[in-house]
């Protein structure tokens, strides 16, 4: 979204950065899109122009050129937003995904880490998955770096993104593919293999939602059905979002944000909800079709 590009610039330093780790070997394709929906602003009430964004977005994008690059800004008149990107970045020469959010903090190394990784794991689907510190409730312990085991998931967001770059960049930690019975993450810096995001990810959402959370439940339910399905723990690689620490209150967004007027829309998230018992269902009869799982299976 438009009131990220400050964060995107954050992330294509870290991007920069990370080209040094990574062998020539590997090809990195990387699609960026900036979203100038029609659909989502009014722009015609908005106090800065769509110039000034596309002319910013423009700015940044030499910081990617060690890598094969894709950028496009969407102006049209439609729901549209992250999800609508997953499926146009679906191509038959990608071996694997990586969703990467603007606002995310990670790691020079992490990337690299991912690729190697990858290379030697030998489950027929699977998920690598960074750790984070500490979030809102149990569940994210899963994922949670011990460093942060005693901090109370009340005060997740009192954390200080610069501090843990700091304990990740001053400790030496060795870094280990921990596996997981019971799946969990957000769609943080996770990369995922070929078959898994073909066959895992729904296309019948349109603009931003938890699709990871539908692809979640989904991989658990294939997991109990005997499915050849992993998720690992990349551990002691720790991601969390720059919104905290020193930008929690005052971040790049609100800048921008309070000079823009949004359109009078349906509540994405609240729609995605709605939607998801039905597409949870109509995912299960396409791995079913598909042979993923036994036929014999009944709904």
């Amino acid at each position: 979204m438009p009131w990220e590009l400050d964060y995107a610039l954050l992330s294509f330093t870290q991007l920069k950065k990370s080209k040094y780790y990574i062998d020539d070997k590997d090809s990195i394709y990387i699609d960026v899109t900036l979203n100038l929906s029609d659909y989502l602003i009014n722009w015609k009430d908005t106090s800065i122009p769509k110039s000034f964004f596309i002319d910013k977005f423009k700015s940044l994008q030499p910081l990617l050129k060690d890598y094969i690059c894709n950028f496009k800004i969407y102006e049209g008149d439609q729901l549209y937003g992250g999800l609508n990107t997953i499926y146009e970045s679906t191509e038959e020469h990608i071996d694997h995904y990586i969703i990467l959010n603007p606002d995310m903090y990670f790691s020079e190394k992490l990337l690299f880490y991912l690729i190697e990784s990858s290379k030697h794991i030998n489950n027929e689907y699977f998920i690598v998955t960074p750790q984070i510190p500490k979030a809102w409730d149990k569940t994210w312990d899963l994922i949670s770096n011990s460093n942060y085991s005693n901090v109370k998931h009340k005060d997740w967001n009192n954390l200080d993104v610069y501090d843990i770059r700091n304990y990740q960049n001053s400790h030496s930690k060795s870094i280990e593919l921990i596996p997981l019975n019971i799946h969990k993450w957000a769609g943080w810096c996770d990369l995922y293999n070929k078959k898994m995001w073909e066959n895992f990810w729904s296309n019948n959402w349109d603009g931003y939602g938890e699709c990871d959370h539908y692809t979640m439940l989904l991989s658990q339910f294939a997991k109990f059905h005997g499915v050849d399905i992993q998720q690992y723990i990349l551990k002691n690689q720790i991601v969390y979002e720059y919104e905290s620490g020193p930008l929690k209150n005052k971040n790049f967004s609100n800048y921008y944000k309070k000079q823009m007027v949004m359109n009078n829309i349906p509540n994405q998230r609240e729609s995605f909800f709605k939607q998801l018992p039905y597409e949870y269902k109509k995912g299960i009869k396409k791995l079913i079709n598909k042979n993923i799982i036994p036929n014999s299976l009944k709904l």
